[in-house]
């Protein structure tokens, strides 16, 4: 074999060589991708023989550091009781030939006053409706018909069920110790359902109030429920955050949700179930294609291609949220307006080009597709990226 043939074997394995370390490279990133989806950290603990030996204790002073400033707690505002606190020997020595000062010492202390459980009995008069030809009996004050507890006790049950994700048995054995107040572990599954349809018209108001707003930012992720994977769907704006868990995490739940159109603008991420929602615009979420864009260019690190592609997109980026933290609370200016041009009319150029590495003709794709969605955040107002 001759020295061209040689030389022309060395540049297709060269070239060859580069090829499959791109492709290693992307199959990593779509594998590390997979497993940030579908598994969670499962870190366990070392076994005994390992475990790391207690720290030495040293000579430094416990507290915090010299020189910053402390904590002190708040004076409440209001004192709901005043003890006043004599004494007849003293509890040095024991002698009673004590005489009292002028000036005396206030101490404040905040305490919890355990409530008892208070047991009313509704004495329902009955009366005949000659209209309805029927006899009636009235509704007591916080009564609920029926039921052998009170509302109070079933919401601070679904507090600590929830709220604080305490077990139904572990719920239940508080009651006793701290209100002497027995309830069945089996009876706080009804109160949930309880506490549900009284809270529904709450509930479809929210949606209601959120659906009239200006922008909502959706947003989903996994959420077992009964040892079923669901998905928990958060709508929010500044004021109102709604929590829909579905089976499904596809389009017809955002239409659910959302209606047929929302007149508004849409801030989400860029799963597809989005794409043919009906809205007045929409605003794909900024730091999603950031996250992305991280993680590319520490895989392809050593790659000047793929990192100048990415860095010039976070250029753009970073330039657009730059110009909308500049003018935040100000007016639209001439000036505001040109700046706006010059950085849609960069993403715009920028989204055509199709890379020839793998990696990037991924995003040049997804920049193709939502190139009027990435900056919505910069022609209207008081909306978010």
């Amino acid at each position: 074999m001759n020295r061209n043939a040689l030389e022309k074997m060395v540049l297709e394995l060269r070239k060859e060589n580069e090829k499959l370390k791109e492709e290693n490279a992307y199959l990593k990133f779509e594998l590390e991708e997979l497993k940030s989806k579908r598994y969670k950290s499962n870190k366990k603990k070392p076994p005994d023989d390992t475990l790391t030996p207690p720290a030495t204790p040293t000579s430094k002073k416990r507290g915090g550091l010299f020189g910053h400033i402390g904590f002190f707690r708040k004076k409440p505002k209001k004192i709901d009781r005043i003890e006043e606190v004599r004494i007849n020997k003293c509890p040095e020595c024991g002698s009673d030939d004590l005489t009292e000062c002028e000036e005396t010492h206030e101490h404040i202390q905040e305490d919890i006053v355990l409530p008892k459980v208070e047991v009313t009995l509704y004495r329902k008069h009955r009366y005949y409706c000659k209209n309805c030809k029927e006899i009636i009996s009235p509704k007591g004050a916080d009564e609920i018909p029926g039921s052998c507890i009170g509302p109070r006790a079933k919401a601070f049950a679904a507090f600590l069920r929830f709220g604080i994700k305490i077990s139904e048995r572990d719920v239940t054995a508080l009651f006793v110790k701290a209100f002497n107040l027995k309830i069945a572990a089996s009876s706080i599954s009804g109160f949930m359902d309880q506490l549900k349809e009284e809270a529904l018209p709450i509930y479809k108001e929210l949606l209601s109030a959120l659906k009239k707003g200006s922008f909502i930012h959706a947003d989903e992720t996994g959420q077992p429920l009964n040892g079923i994977n669901h998905w928990l769907w958060k709508l929010s704006n500044k004021k109102v955050c709604y929590s829909h868990i579905d089976k499904g995490r596809g389009q017809s739940v955002v239409e659910k949700l959302l209606g047929d159109k929302y007149n508004g603008v849409l801030i989400s991420d860029f799963l597809s179930a989005y794409n043919k929602i009906k809205a007045k615009a929409k605003q794909r979420c900024l730091a999603h294609i950031s996250r992305d864009l991280d993680k590319v260019m520490e895989y392809w690190h050593d790659d000047p291609e793929v990192m100048r592609y990415c860095e010039r997109l976070n250029k753009i980026f970073e330039d657009a949220i730059g110009l909308y933290e500049d003018y935040k609370g100000k007016r639209w200016n001439a000036d505001y307006r040109r700046k706006r041009m010059s950085i849609s009319g960069a993403l715009k150029d920028f989204s055509f080009p199709n890379p020839n590495k793998r990696i990037l003709n991924r995003f040049a794709k997804r920049l193709k597709r939502h190139k009027d969605e990435m900056l919505t955040f910069l022609y209207y107002k008081d909306i978010d990226y």
